[in-house]
């Protein structure tokens, strides 16, 4: 098998959890990186770690401040011209019942997962449709396809709404080279997710972990390899699908 062509890939949220694991790998693979998040210090230790293998570009910003983000994300696609973007940001470990959820939880989840997503693609695609080629992985949720043991209302109608957002996108950018997917993970074991995890009391637990074929939550390694393969060449004929990273859950 020939090696990746060497390319730029833009991580959205990439100091913690499964981005910072998909960076390692995309590293491994010889890719430049342009890594944006909004947590300088851990922002710092993973450029830092990474330069050692690759070219890597660190930029602190939070990608929920819609003018200020767009405004960066233009001059990363100015001066570095990424082919490939995940958009990692996004995620909820409240469980909150619906009548007690507010409008401002639904804001909050919708900004954290579906506008902050298309404020990235609109900046970059239409240099990626230019330049004929173009991966782009959004990040939604196994509670996005059906509902949430994990979660809330207002977190899994954002990442359904993610779901959506992405098909319709990828059709209008199909016939340009670029590709765009959704990959829904299921409980993973991000340093979040346990913490929240370990507050549970025992009885919570093994009622969750009843309902997963798999008994137990996937581990943040078993979370990249989709992601890693969506943002491939070898992903060229894959657009507007989703794929699901959980264990069997709602099969």
């Amino acid at each position: 098998m020939s090696a990746p062509t060497p390319r730029t890939a833009l991580l959205i949220g990439a100091a913690g959890g499964i981005l910072t694991e998909v960076s390692r790998r995309l590293a491994e693979e010889g890719h430049t990186l342009v890594l944006f998040d909004r947590d300088p210090e851990a922002l710092g230790r993973l450029a830092e770690e990474l330069a050692g293998i690759t070219k890597v570009e660190a930029v602190v910003g939070d990608i929920t401040d819609i003018p200020s983000a767009e405004r960066q994300l233009t001059d990363i696609v100015d001066r570095f011209a990424p082919s490939i973007l995940v958009n990692g940001v996004g995620g909820d470990t409240r469980v909150i019942n619906y009548a007690d959820l507010t409008a401002g939880h639904f804001d909050q989840s919708f900004l954290e997962n579906v506008v902050s997503s298309w404020i990235a693609v609109k900046v970059c695609a239409p240099r990626m449709a230019a330049d004929g080629y173009g991966r782009i992985v959004n990040f939604a949720s196994a509670g996005g396809r059906t509902y949430s043991h994990f979660n809330n209302a207002a977190y899994v109608a954002s990442k359904a709404a993610v779901i959506g957002m992405t098909k319709q996108m990828a059709y209008e950018l199909a016939a340009d080279g670029v590709v765009l997917n959704v990959v829904a993970h299921g409980p993973i074991a991000t340093e979040r997710v346990a913490g929240a995890w370990e507050r549970r009391d025992p009885a919570q637990k093994e009622a969750v972990l009843s309902r997963l074929p798999m008994g137990r939550m996937g581990t943040v390694t078993e979370a990249v390899g989709s992601v890693l393969h969506l943002c491939s060449e070898s992903a060229g004929y894959s657009t507007g699908s989703v794929i699901d990273i959980n264990g069997g859950l709602y099969m």
